[in-house]
């Protein structure tokens, strides 16, 4: 068969990433950003290769009519946009398909750059992939595009043209339909993506009831608080007496909307405590999760407009005592907002502390008046609320809106004269007027239960014991998706509808009321084997997620993740019983909820606290090893009191990579034992190689690399950096390659590569942006990298810009670590350059709380290095030197960067009065010999310029003006601005000494730029005065020969 010219297929790319852009911009469905963006640099890329051009163009002939398919594929899905978890898997698939056929084509490109990184034999292993990727792609897509390989130009680009304007016309249609269709998208996307805490009433205000009567009295009295300065209101009362509704009614008043810009209702149904109410409001105003998270929105509702806050069932994170004060706490910093109105409902009687309610307070409401009930009733059912039967029954109510609800309901549904007889009969006590509402409300639901409508349909009890057990509801794509092995579920969800034991809620889930959802649980809990396929459903979206990592979807997967975090705890909960079958698989789902709420809310699901005590009567190694891998991943937010015995039970069972891995940056990361982390690292690579894991191989890699560098043995470390990175690339992991590539930089940046070190720095982040990856830990590493080859070449103003940009970035994402170290260089920078000791020592004081609070003993360490550096700057030479000695010795040997910093100011003579020349000397020659074991380039020409220091002060000039030589001529070499300036005048001191005063002049000129350029403000002061001196002498000899030119008279030479 022949196979389509290279122009065919380049223009069906770029044409094909012309719809997936278009399909992104109108639904934004997850993998189509970056389809669209591959397929746009294939194109260019097949059009520059000089190598395998007919294997590039195979590859590639197939991939417009896949892409293609794929586009038609969302247009016919229901709703549009909208594709089945199952189907996302694949199109996950095929998005990293697509990404190594790119790579393997931009190997075949001119030049030798790329090919670089790949050793004999992996073009062709990643040719193989390629070709097995795409066949099983083919498999999956072809179905839904009818035409096969596009022969001709004229074929395709007709039919390109064709999906073109249908997709233009759906767009439009979808348009036309208004806000709630969009609403309605939003919500179809947020669902088909994952199964997570509810969102929905967030993402628009809960509409007014339109079934509301009674409570005229309580209105007047909440509009009336409303017109103090700063309303803090709560509504209390018992369960079911329409505490809600009442919100949801003050919310649209007049009065009200006019006066708050901004509104925000929050159901607390499913929070736990207050950093969950914080996170839950966070996200609505789009601000990042963290342990700050409750100050961080409090400064965001501080500096934005007039606000009312709705707190919807704060009973549910405020009753337990163990989360009350956390509740109380979150609740206090809100008030202390003038222009913010707070509004809570809750059950019972009493109001949480640490809140200045306003006064007169708001009793407790109260049952409805008859004609209220009767109204109400009458409204849902159209019975006329004065005949006998309608009274009888709303007697039995008690006159509680959710019974008088409830209620009528039922009588909507059967006839009244049914619903009486059978109350009578299941519960006739309760028509006593002292009956205990709770019970009223059970015998409600029980009526509900037993209505001929839902004993026609058996199945429908099981429908709503599943949904006793979710408080956050289903979608009606997670009710199809979730497998549930109920029959007619369609047909069984309509039967809850209609019997209202359900209902569907702003975000059109289906939910059972509170109550409801209590009552059946205990009476009609759900089997295991009817959850199971929920669980399997819920391990199924923590795998999506995974396989996002690291790609330009990722944020949209985190956040619909965040969507229904109270269902995902519910149901693993429920499950976590030694009963459960299943028992593993929902251990193994647990360990991947910690390890999603750890990389979202850096915080540890309190489930793992049982799954510890479980395992231990549960017999498989493998899953102990990667619980025991979570729990030193999350040692951040939960300590471990005894990580070495962990270590050797994971250990004794099994060697396995990931669980190696994990403990191996704990130990580098939070222990500072370098060689216990390396010798773990050294096993995960070895289990890494032995499954053939190359994704895991490039982390652990850069572990090693790491370590390496840390030690100073930067070349080995550029060795291992480099390697993960090119492993990185070969498994489509944009994300280990740009990490790969960071601490490539670092390495390369210590051994005087400064240019060089720049450029991997920058390709590094490119990877991190191509997927999606920006704001994270490595994106902080790679700015304060570039920040910091500011630094070494003394560019101190672009170096301080970068750090106080990020210091700003991580004030509002709360990221205390970086902020911490950004302000440790700015703090070393001000040192430098001058700035007045009392600010620096502000800055110090306020680093030691950072790293205290942080329990950060390095970073505590290096911050007394800078203390000690201000005080050698200030004449405390006593403190500077035994502070600095101090720390040199401990730093040698395991943290290269720290010693060398150490020993830098030992060295340096000109920092140190006459008394301490030989120590300095020494530490010179230590300084010198350090250097050159870790070959590091800039540090080698510091030290050869202090030595030259040293001989400077013994007049041994032509020595001195050697060894200066030297360092300026490395310091030229990589643009170090300041250490150039100086070797300068050091020059020029001793051209000066020799009575070269024209040669010393010149030289000083040479170093004043430099000065300037390194913000040296005392020294460029020093050196213009050395100048007009000089400038001055000149003038002033001058003057002397001409004097005595004129005072000798000349002699005639003939004579």
């Amino acid at each position: 068969m022949p196979h389509l010219p290279v122009s065919h297929i380049t223009l069906g790319l770029s044409q094909a990433a012309e719809l997936l852009a278009a399909l992104q911009s109108a639904f934004s469905p997850p993998f189509i950003h970056t389809l669209s963006t591959t397929a746009t640099a294939l194109a260019d890329a097949l059009q520059n290769v000089k190598r395998n051009q007919d294997k590039c163009n195979n590859l590639s002939e197939h991939i417009p009519t896949l892409l293609m398919a794929i586009v038609n594929l969302h247009m016919k899905s229901e709703p549009i946009g909208t594709l089945s978890t199952a189907m996302l898997q694949h199109l996950g698939e095929f998005t990293k398909t697509l990404s190594k056929i790119y790579t393997y084509v931009e190997a075949q490109l001119g030049g030798h750059t790329l090919r670089y990184f790949f050793r004999h034999g992996d073009i062709n292993s990643l040719l193989e992939t390629c070709y097995a990727g795409l066949e099983q792609s083919k498999a999956t897509f072809k179905m839904y595009f009818s035409g096969g390989i596009l022969g001709g130009i004229i074929e395709m680009q007709s039919t390109l043209d064709n999906m073109y304007d249908e997709l233009s016309e759906l767009i439009t249609s979808v348009t036309e339909t208004g806000s709630e269709t969009n609403s309605l998208i939003d919500h179809i996307m947020s669902d088909t993506q994952n199964f997570y805490r509810s969102s929905g009433s967030l993402s628009m205000l809960p509409a007014r009831p339109t079934i509301f009567h009674g409570r005229e009295m309580e209105v007047a009295s909440v509009l009336k608080l409303f017109q103090s300065p700063s309303p803090r209101i709560a509504i209390l009362g018992a369960g079911g007496m329409g505490k809600s509704s009442l919100a949801k009614v003050i919310l649209h008043e007049r009065e009200v909307t006019a006066h708050y810009e901004t509104q925000i209702f929050v159901s607390c149904d499913s929070t736990n405590n207050g950093i969950d109410i914080a996170n839950i409001i966070g996200l609505q105003l789009g601000l990042k999760s963290g342990k700050d998270i409750g100050r961080l929105v409090a400064q965001f509702l501080e500096n934005g407009p007039a606000c009312l806050l709705i707190l919807d069932n704060l009973e549910t994170p405020w009753e337990p005592l163990e989360s009350r004060n956390s509740v109380e706490d979150f609740l206090a910093l809100l008030s202390d907002i003038k222009h913010l109105a707070l509004m809570i409902t809750m059950r019972g009687a009493e109001r949480p502390n640490q809140v200045p309610w306003s006064r007169p307070f708001l009793q407790p409401l109260k049952p409805l008046s008859d004609e209220a009930a009767q109204q109400t009733f009458t409204d849902i059912t159209d019975y006329a609320f004065d005949t006998k039967e309608t009274v009888q029954l709303l007697h039995h109510t008690d006159n509680m809106p959710l019974a008088v609800n409830l209620f009528a309901h039922l009588v909507d549904c059967e006839d009244i004269t049914t619903v009486l007889n059978r109350w009578e009969t299941e519960k006739t006590s309760l028509l006593s007027i002292n009956t205990d509402r709770t019970s009223n409300l059970d015998v409600s639901i029980s009526i509900s239960l037993s209505s001929p409508r839902l004993m026609s349909s058996p199945d429908t009890q099981k429908l709503l014991s599943i949904l006793s057990i979710l408080p956050e509801g289903l979608s009606d794509v997670q009710l199809l998706e979730g497998n549930l092995s109920i029959p007619n579920l369609m047909e069984c969800k309509a039967t809850l509808l209609r019997t209202a034991l359900a209902y569907y809620d702003e975000a059109s889930r289906l939910k059972s009321l509170g109550p409801i959802r209590e009552y059946v649980r205990q009476n009609y809990p759900p089997s295991l084997l009817l959850i199971s396929p929920l669980q399997n459903y819920i391990h199924l979206q923590f795998h999506l997620f995974n396989q996002s990592k690291g790609t330009d979807h990722m944020p949209k997967f985190h956040k619909a993740l965040t969507a229904n975090l109270g269902n995902i705890q519910s149901v693993l909960s429920y499950c976590l019983n030694y009963e459960n079958p299943e028992i593993q698989e929902t251990i193994e789902c647990i360990i991947s909820f910690s390890s999603f709420e750890r990389s979202i809310f850096h915080s540890r699901p309190a489930l793992m606290d049982t799954v510890s005590s479980m395992l231990a009567k549960i017999e498989n190694p493998k899953l102990y090893v990667q619980f025991i891998a979570e729990e030193f991943n999350s040692s951040v937010s939960h300590p471990l009191s005894k990580p070495q015995q962990l270590l050797e039970q994971g250990m004794l069972y099994l060697k396995e990579s990931h669980f190696y891995e994990s403990a191996g940056y704990f130990y580098h990361d939070y222990h500072n034992n370098i060689t216990l982390s390396a010798e773990l690292f050294e096993k995960a690579l070895a289990a890494s190689i032995i499954c053939g894991d190359v994704t895991l191989q490039s982390m652990v890699l850069i572990g090693i690399a790491l370590i390496e560098w840390r030690l100073g043995n930067y070349a080995m470390g550029q060795h291992h950096a480099s390697e993960a990175h090119r492993l990185a690339r070969l498994s489509g992991s944009l994300h280990q390659e740009g990490r790969g590539l960071w601490v490539d930089a670092m390495c390369t940046g210590d051994l005087g590569d400064l240019d060089i070190a720049a450029e991997l720095f920058h390709r590094s982040g490119n990877c991190l942006a191509r997927c999606g990856v920006v704001g994270g830990p490595v994106h902080a590493g790679i700015l304060m990298g570039l920040a910091e080859l500011h630094f070494l070449k003394s560019e101190y103003s672009e170096s301080y810009q970068i750090y106080t940009n990020m210091m700003r970035d991580t004030i509002l994402a709360m990221d205390k670590h970086t902020y911490g170290y950004c302000l440790l260089n700015i703090t070393q920078i001000d040192v430098i350059i001058g700035t007045h000791a009392h600010e620096v020592q502000l800055k110090i004081d306020e680093l030691k709380e950072i790293f205290s609070a942080l329990q950060d003993i390095v970073a505590e360490q290096y911050t007394e290095m800078v203390s000690a550096y201000l005080s050698q700057r200030e004449g405390n030479y006593a403190y500077a030197q035994s502070v600095l000695a101090t720390y040199f010795h401990e730093f040698f040997g395991n943290n290269a960067e720290y010693a060398l910093y150490a020993n830098e100011r030992l060295a340096d003579l000109e920092r140190w009065e006459a008394e301490y020349f030989d120590k300095t000397f020494v530490w010179a020659m230590i300084y010198l010999s350090y250097t050159i074991k870790l070959k590091n380039k800039l540090a080698l020409n510091k030290a050869l310029a202090c030595i030259g220091q040293i001989y400077l002060a013994q007049c041994d000039l032509e020595t001195a003006h050697n060894l200066f030589t030297v360092a300026l001529k490395g310091f030229t070499q990589m643009g170090v601005h300041h250490d150039r300036a100086r070797c300068l005048l050091y020059i020029g001191n001793i051209a000066e000494q020799e009575g070269n005063v024209g040669k010393a002049t010149e030289v000083w000129t040479r170093a004043r730029p430099l000065f300037e350029k390194s913000l040296q403000a005392k020294d460029v002061d020093k050196l213009d005065a050395k100048l007009a001196n000089m400038v001055e002498e000149q003038v002033t000899t001058t003057k002397q020969c001409l004097h005595y030119s004129n005072s000798v008279p000349v002699q005639n030479i003939s004579e």
